[in-house]
């Protein structure tokens, strides 16, 4: 059955405080209550959206993650050299970053076996297969970049976890206060990161036209 606007707008709302909430307190210090006060609700409305807060917890993150994974999406299957194609991948990535930082964080706090937060595991299992689609992306563009002797054949799923592990490690060095005590800006290390990696990845038999494109856009 649709929901009306009404209660899609009530939904829309629980999530957006919910999401504030396991930001602020965490996941363990939040409540249902929490959640419907903050919300402007009783407990009922809640409950008749959702059955218990792991359910919360769960659709938001599912909700970053694809809102993530569409933007990569959208860059990731254009034509062209697959350097710049990864290129654009980590460009997303940090677009995504500055314009969704709660959905970044949330989407953090899931993955984080630190966080101690023990989801059901079919919705545990589902925000791990939905993490893993980045990977997946990257590792189908680097085949398809050694199938066309654009990039050097370094095993693609180990290269496609590398460039994520960086990626991971440049955001976490900016969410923890490291790039701005060294006085470095996000920016310039996503940049250094692209020229770096582009510099190791790239076939060097690959035609010049192609080489040229990479260089022009500082990937070698």
């Amino acid at each position: 059955m649709m929901e009306n606007d009404d209660s899609q707008n009530t939904r829309k709302v629980i999530l957006e405080r919910a999401r504030e909430l396991f930001l602020s307190l965490g996941y363990h210090k939040t409540t249902m209550r929490a959640i419907a006060e903050a919300a402007g609700l009783s407990t009922g409305p809640l409950y008749f959206h959702f059955h218990n807060k792991a359910e919360v917890f769960f659709q938001i993150c599912s909700e970053a993650f694809d809102c993530l994974i569409a933007d990569i999406h959208q860059v990731a299957p254009k034509n062209g050299h697959a350097a710049l194609r990864l290129r654009d991948i980590y460009y997303s990535y940090k677009s995504f970053y500055y314009q969704e930082p709660q959905f970044f964080e949330i989407m953090h706090l899931a993955t984080n076996p630190m966080a101690g937060i023990d989801l059901p595991q079919p919705l545990a299992e589902t925000l791990n297969e939905k993490s893993q689609v980045l990977v997946q992306i990257m590792e189908d563009i680097i085949r398809d970049g050694i199938s066309r002797h654009e990039l050097r054949p370094i095993a693609p799923r180990q290269l496609a976890l590398y460039l994520y592990s960086v990626a991971e490690g440049v955001f976490f060095s900016n969410r923890s206060g490291i790039l701005q005590r060294s006085e470095v800006s996000l920016d310039e290390m996503i940049e250094t990161a692209i020229d770096l990696i582009g510099l190791g990845m790239i076939d060097k038999v690959a035609s010049s036209e192609e080489v040229e494109k990479a260089k022009s856009a500082k990937i070698v």
